[in-house]
């Protein structure tokens, strides 16, 4: 069971200790062994642990670190969280979860310090503006020594509160502040935060997303026998099945009604895989009816691995009308599909220029005219304009991690 009570840390700390337990990856490419930075207790703080973003991120982080990395949510709890979140038991001996309500709450200064005290926390690293607040404070409290605070993207700074807050909180906590695309570092200036920032871009791991046999992962996800029907009238019309995907929480800022509605101009034989939940799940399932889309857009809940989804696609789209810099976009890149992006937040920054199209927020036309381009485009093992090279010199997380290494020993 995870849980945040203070006896259990300490029991899960100790036994750490006397295990030894660093998560050491083998697959980390180490040139110079002399070089790498000692092995660090490094303590994440995020709001809430749940399919998203910075929380896959941090989750990776976890799994790929040569130091010892615990993640603390300061919403939720355990039972919750594992229930919507199967991946999440891998990681159990090192996840906390503070069962945050909404609203202030200094009591939760106060159970993180204990945390970090229990277990001789070197590193705290917030994402998102709770956390710098919360955790900022609380590592001061407990003298941790190395802070780093992530800002994912920096449009919630437009607010005159938001930004009066975020700018006491980092003069409080003085971490290091990193925006994880140059777009969200220029925002961040713009803010007049009057505060240095520095660029560490997300990474995706490469190594795990992966090119594959697209019918093995369809049929890996259950897919071949629910696309039969629009693939046989597809033959019969004289063309094939073309296979689009998208990925995220099932909320108004990831434009899924205008992708949906992209679909009514695009040729019967092209279907729409959407992976993820969220609260317009109803309201999504309504349009697809209302425009007869029944056999052609399909909404398959969140899946345990989504690295079989991005195999069984053709292409992945990414309709967004807010984001930062977005995972999904580079994991699928990495399985050397290309992609069709907004041009919002730091998209461009994940978008593959040889391979990949931008097109304007919330419009269905422009939407529907660059997926048409790409799959008639379409070339397998393209090697002169190969999303997945894209991804692997410039977006590994390997890169990150190091990045993130390297600011701590700049110190």
């Amino acid at each position: 069971m995870i849980n945040s009570d203070l006896n259990s840390v300490k029991e899960r700390a100790t036994s750490s200790a006397t295990k030894g337990a660093i998560m050491n990856n083998s697959n980390l490419p180490v040139q110079n062994p002399v070089a790498t930075p000692e092995p660090k207790v490094v303590v994440h703080v995020v709001q809430h642990l749940r399919p998203g973003g910075i929380e896959c991120l941090a989750l990776e982080m976890l799994k790929h670190s040569h130091d010892e990395i615990h993640i603390v949510s300061l919403e939720g709890n355990a039972a919750e969280s594992l229930a919507h979140w199967p991946r999440l038991k891998e990681y159990s001996s090192r996840l906390y979860f503070l069962n945050k309500y909404s609203g202030w709450r200094p009591s939760v200064v106060k159970q993180l310090k204990e945390i970090f005290s229990a277990l001789k926390a070197e590193v705290i690293h917030t994402h998102h503006i709770g956390p710098l607040i919360y955790a900022g404070t609380a590592a001061r409290l407990a003298r941790v020594k190395h802070r780093i605070h992530t800002e994912h993207d920096a449009w919630h700074l437009t607010g005159l509160k938001r930004r009066l807050l975020e700018f006491l909180a980092l003069q409080w906590a003085r971490p290091h502040l990193v925006a994880d695309a140059n777009l969200v570092a220029e925002n961040v200036q713009n803010a007049g935060l009057r505060y240095p920032v520095t660029v560490i871009e997300n990474g995706i791991d490469s190594q795990h997303f992966s090119p594959g046999d697209q019918a093995e992962a369809l049929d890996a996800l259950g897919l071949n026998k629910l696309l039969g029907r629009t693939r046989e009238s597809a033959k019969q019309s004289g063309g094939s099945l073309q296979i689009i995907g998208a990925a995220g929480r099932l909320v108004a800022e990831k434009g899924y009604r205008v992708l949906i509605d992209s679909m009514k101009e695009l040729p019967e034989s092209v279907v729409l895989l959407i992976a993820g939940e969220g609260p317009l799940k109803d309201e999504l399932t309504q349009q697809i009816q209302t425009h007869n889309l029944e056999r052609r857009v399909f909404l398959l809940g969140n899946l345990s691995d989504m690295l079989p989804f991005y195999q069984a696609i053709d292409l992945f789209v990414l309709a967004s009308n807010k984001e930062g810099l977005p995972l999904s976009p580079l994991e699928a890149q990495a399985c050397n599909k290309p992609v069709v992006l907004t041009d919002v937040g730091a998209c461009k920054e994940a978008c593959c220029e040889e391979s990949g199209l931008l097109v304007p927020a919330n419009d269905s036309q422009a939407l529907s005219w660059a997926i048409r381009r790409q799959l008639r485009q379409l070339v397998p093992d393209n090697e002169t304009a190969s999303p997945r090279k894209f991804v692997e010199e410039h977006r590994d997380i390997r890169q990150m991690i190091l990045a993130y290494q390297q600011l701590l020993e700049s110190e």
